[in-house]
């Protein structure tokens, strides 16, 4: 199957005259077309900067990204203008990023339209569709200013979405929202993904998340350490399924609690048992 993000061996270096911050230190990355994802790790683990890769507003100093086909590596300012254009949404955090306070909120989901791709049955129809499938079919004449918290960011999520786009980027989307608020637009959302047959990745701190979408992936140190699926179990309880990413030089993240644990560190040693490997601690002895 292709891929609809293909990102390997990420390298991304903030250079100023005094200092180089590496923030990406050979990250790889793969979202097929229509899946979810929620990318977690703490500040300065390299989650904007990957996400302002995948929106193409920088380029990473080393590595291969395409998104739906697309080279990012390669492309010249035309071409990104196009790739934001059509290709992917982008959602901030902060939802009055994305809103035009002066227009309303069914004018405010037709301006992308305008210079976009916008949808076979116009721009008036489309908008109309994607703000009743959010839950703001009565709230279409309604300025931004007249919308709860929780309303304007499903209409900014409108608006990500208004050209189709097959990749939704979206940056702490519940960040500012109550529990029942958040559950409710996350269900809304993974809906509306479905039927427009998108994908999404999406930055957040947010355990409510992972209900809601297909993956979530850790990153720790510029690299995705650890994948965690979720099954939810007849009790109605998540189940998780975490496995730790092994990349093409075969280096392991294991996670920090796993090494404080069984005190590795430095040095471990490794036997092979069966099918499997077994790390131990350096003072466990050769014949461990």
């Amino acid at each position: 199957m292709t891929q609809l993000v293909e990102a390997e061996g990420l390298v991304h270096i903030y250079k100023t005259a005094e200092l180089e911050v590496v923030a990406l230190q050979g990250l790889d990355l793969h979202l097929e077309p229509a899946e979810t994802i929620a990318i977690a790790g703490r500040s300065g683990s390299g989650k904007t900067t990957l996400m302002n890769i995948l929106a193409g507003v920088e380029r990473p100093s080393a590595g291969r990204v395409q998104v739906g086909g697309h080279d990012l590596t390669r492309m010249d300012g035309s071409e990104q203008e196009e790739y934001r254009r059509r290709v992917v949404g982008y959602l901030w955090q902060h939802a009055q990023v994305n809103l035009w306070p002066e227009l309303t909120a069914l004018e405010n989901v037709q301006v992308p339209m305008l210079a976009g791709a916008g949808g076979h049955r116009g721009p008036a129809a489309q908008s109309r569709r994607l703000l009743e499938a959010l839950g703001l079919g009565s709230r279409l004449s309604h300025r931004p200013d007249r919308l709860s918290g929780g309303e304007n960011q499903r209409l900014a999520m409108a608006i990500a979405l208004a050209n189709g786009p097959q990749l939704l980027l979206a940056d702490e989307p519940t960040a500012e929202l109550d529990g029942a608020t958040c559950r409710g637009l996350l269900a809304d959302l993974a809906q509306l993904l479905r039927e427009l047959n998108a994908g999404a990745i999406m930055v957040t701190h947010d355990r409510q998340l992972e209900r809601y979408v297909d993956r979530v992936i850790q990153i720790r140190d510029g690299r995705t350490a650890t994948e965690t699926r979720y099954v939810e179990h007849a009790s109605g309880h998540l189940v998780a399924d975490e496995l730790v990413i092994m990349d093409r030089a075969g280096r392991l993240q294991i996670p920090r609690h796993h090494l404080e644990e069984l005190g590795l560190r430095d040095r471990v040693r490794i036997r092979r048992e069966g099918e499997g490997l077994r790390i131990l601690p350096l003072d466990a002895g050769a014949d461990a």
